[in-house]
């Protein structure tokens, strides 16, 4: 239970993280193209204004005959200009094309003295505007109905190059406060549902996340449980046999030795399965890690004969025959690290001795390809099931657990021999039928 509420709350952490970190990011990002967008469309405004104010300073100031004179003559250029001293309809002519611009455009002129009086207007109507700040190049105002306006001031001269006054330009955003308007209101809509989104997409990456976590904690939990039933068994062995030595008055000799034969036989399982576990500790740190074991030339023959001959005392008290299949004449020589292979080698023979009735053979073969080395451990034994082919490299897993444990197997071998295959970069596969025998066959890289 607390282990269910200890990965329940790291789930609900990891996802309030990716659900922090996404919807920042993704908050961030709308709001930079928001921004992007406004600063674009504020750059094409200016540059349409450029233009137009461009288009009529030049001209207009060839009409300009006295400073701070408004002549009638500009209605050449403007036909619907208003002079401040005239009551005006705003006619519009369809032929001129300024004053189709004008129109079109949304545009407003206002021509100013030097001294920043209203002389004449056209285009569309804005009223309470004056002449601020005329050095300003570019400027955004707004009337009193809050519609808003980007204007530029424009100092223009006489036809004799006097000073003559002010000409003011502006363009209503209408438009395009309208668009930034549907954008800002995408935006406000759209996040809510991408938060949604990202926070469901953070819940399924944290469950992917946990998966690897929660399965190495209840293989540690299982690990942790194997490894004390393990040691149980031999330490209630060496109990049981104390208490009923003490319980027993006057032991003979012989009493006395068989006792001690019962505590050093639980007492040798109990090392072999320290042993190896300190091994699979340190293939696991080995391989986890990326730790550099000292590599060396390996002649596999000499290798397999050592073996054999190691064990063949072992295949005789289990009276077994144990022999090689070794085609290859020349000496046969990979990178790898000696005393690795050689327990390799000997997990599996060991293995397949332990698996076989008397009278059954173990075969050890040696072949070779132009990539791999091939080595293959066969006998006549037991067999494995289909069901078990899966979890005979699992550790403590064995096939005959009343067997194993009879002959001191601690169900670490065959796990020992994957790990070490791991840090090879080789793989096994395993044929095997029932009552028939077993093959192990082992792939290692040239």
């Amino acid at each position: 239970m607390s282990k269910n509420r200890l990965f329940n709350q790291t789930k609900i952490s990891l996802t309030c993280w990716y659900a922090s970190i996404f919807s920042g990011i993704i908050t961030l990002g709308a709001l930079g193209v928001y921004e992007a967008i406004a600063h674009a469309h504020y750059i094409t405004i200016n540059q349409e204004l450029k233009t137009v104010a461009g288009t009529f300073h030049d001209t207009l100031e060839p009409l300009l005959l006295k400073p701070n004179k408004l002549e009638k003559n500009v209605r050449e250029i403007i036909p619907d200009l208003c002079l401040i001293d005239e009551k005006c309809d705003n006619l519009y002519y369809e032929n001129r094309y300024i004053t189709r611009l004008i129109q079109q455009g949304k545009y407003y002129l206002k021509f100013y003295d030097l001294s920043g009086n209203l002389l004449g207007n056209a285009g569309i109507k804005i009223d309470n505007l004056s002449l601020n700040h005329p050095s300003e190049e570019f400027k955004t105002i707004q009337d009193n109905q809050n519609n808003n306006y980007r204007q530029i001031s424009l100092l223009l001269h006489s036809k004799n190059n006097q000073e003559w006054g002010y000409l003011q330009i502006g363009r209503s955003l209408e438009e395009f406060d309208q668009y930034l308007n549907n954008i800002k209101w995408l935006l406000v809509l759209g996040l809510p549902l991408l938060i949604i989104l990202v926070i469901i997409a953070s819940w399924y990456l944290a469950e992917k996340a946990m998966k690897p976590l929660d399965k190495s904690y209840q293989q540690m939990q299982q690990f942790s449980s194997d490894v004390a039933h393990e040691l149980r068994t031999p330490l209630a062995a060496i109990k049981a046999t104390i208490d009923s030595v003490m319980l027993t008055e006057n032991l003979s000799i012989k009493d006395n030795q068989e006792t001690l034969i019962t505590i050093n036989r639980q007492n040798q399982r109990l090392i072999n399965l320290v042993n190896d576990l300190l091994i699979l500790s340190r293939l696991d740190a080995i391989n986890q890690n990326n730790y550099l074991l000292e590599k060396t030339d390996i002649n596999l023959i000499d290798l397999i004969n050592d073996v054999t001959e190691e064990l063949s005392f072992l295949a005789i008290e289990n009276k077994i025959n144990l022999c090689q299949d070794i085609q290859i004449k020349d000496n046969l020589i990979i990178q790898g690290n000696e005393a690795q292979i050689y327990r390799l080698l000997t997990n599996l023979v060991v293995n397949a001795i332990q698996n076989t009735p008397e009278s059954g053979l173990v075969t050890i073969s040696l072949e070779n390809n132009k990539k791999e080395v091939i080595m293959a451990i066969s006998d006549t034994g037991i067999g494995i099931s289909e069901e078990d082919n899966l979890l005979i490299f699992n550790r403590f897993y064995r096939v005959d657990k009343s067997r194993g444990r009879d002959k001191g197997n601690s169900g670490l071998g065959l796990a020992i021999v994957s790990s070490i295959l791991l840090f090879h970069h080789g793989r096994i596969e395993l044929e095997s039928t029932i009552n028939k025998g077993s093959i192990f066959t082992v792939y290692l890289p040239k």
